[in-house]
């Protein structure tokens, strides 16, 4: 029996009762691939998908990882015996879905060059889910108070004449200031604490553009053996500082009410994160996050999954898509936070 929304039942099922589009979900995840230039967030923490739409996972203690409890063993004497403390935490992976009407005089009536309706939905939808997801990865974990392995423990600060502490340093776009330097302090306080290197660095766009206009990142480049206009910088950076990866964060959204004057802006503030991110997820390996994608629901790792049904009452063809995610810090201390790097 089926139920529409003015109470009217109807117990014979229609099309789309008996088919969800596969085609549909295949475009969408090509869509969601090919915008892995725009939009970053879904990328920077491993992703991981899991059966449950939220469960427990284990996390080791990491003073007992790190405590050297090997001893030397005599003859006739039995091994030292170690171990480690563990915990678990939880993970929540909550649903995301848009959805876009294509009524049949629409569809009628669209010219051949537009005319393929469920496809451009499709995108729409995917490409809405994937701005909503980096809106949460931006205002949540590339945010200060939320990373704990920088030098003070705390964020590093940006201003025009730092103070001499541990945690501030002055304005990259300040042709006095040192990024080197500072990037490699954090590299540096991250290991000492935890072990690990940090192996990725996410940029703010202004931050990607001053440190490609600062004297000592151009006095490196003239050593590339090509000038500034064809290097590039975000390879430059993970050479120069040993990493993986170096990502800028370019999405841009508009803040402005539907009907009222648009305001488009970066949705990245002037930040810069070190995080080191495992590149295989799995037991006894540590990162500094995942993102937990639900694909019991039959949503794919890489991508939304879409369906298509008829509204028959309304005479159109419903597009909806959906993603099932949980982005999740795991080990703060394996990422540092610089806050307001250019100001």
């Amino acid at each position: 029996m089926r139920y529409y929304p003015n109470g009217v039942s109807k117990s014979n099922p229609t099309h789309s009762d008996l088919h969800v589009s596969t085609p549909l979900t295949n475009i969408s995840v090509g869509w969601a691939q090919a915008n892995q230039g725009k939009y970053m967030a879904q990328g920077l923490f491993p992703l991981v998908g899991v059966n449950k739409k939220s469960d427990k996972y284990y996390v080791w203690d990491k003073g007992d990882l790190l405590r050297s409890q090997a001893q030397r063993r005599a003859p006739g004497a039995e091994a030292a015996v170690g171990g480690h403390r563990i915990s678990t935490d939880n993970y929540e992976c909550e649903r995301w879905a848009l959805a876009r009407d294509i009524d049949d005089p629409t569809r009628a009536n669209a010219d051949p060059a537009v005319s393929n309706l469920d496809a451009r939905a499709t995108q729409f939808i995917t490409d809405q889910i994937e701005l909503a997801h980096e809106v949460e990865f931006v205002t949540d974990f590339f945010a200060p108070s939320v990373w704990t392995g920088a030098s003070s423990t705390s964020d590093m600060t940006g201003a025009a004449s730092p103070a001499s502490t541990a945690a501030s340093f002055m304005y990259w776009n300040d042709a006095a200031s040192t990024p080197i330097q500072d990037i490699r302090g954090e590299l540096s306080a991250v290991e000492s604490r935890t072990g690990y290197r940090p192996n990725v660095l996410a940029l703010g766009p202004q931050v990607e553009d001053a440190l490609a206009d600062h004297p000592d990142i151009v006095d490196r480049i003239k050593y590339t053996g090509g000038g500034a206009a064809s290097v590039d910088i975000k390879a430059l950076l993970a050479q120069m500082f040993g990493l993986d990866r170096v990502v800028t964060l370019r999405a841009v959204r508009n803040t402005g009410t539907e009907g009222g004057t648009d305001s488009v802006g970066y949705l990245a503030g002037k930040h810069a994160l070190l995080m080191y991110v495992t590149p295989t997820p799995g037991l006894d390996i540590p990162t500094a996050g995942y993102t937990f994608v639900w694909t019991g629901a039959g949503t794919p790792l890489q991508g939304a999954r879409i369906k298509r049904y008829r509204l028959d009452r309304n005479e159109s063809d419903r597009v909806e898509g959906e993603r099932w995610t949980d982005f999740k810090v795991v080990a703060s201390e394996l990422g540092a936070f610089f806050s307001g790097a250019v100001a």
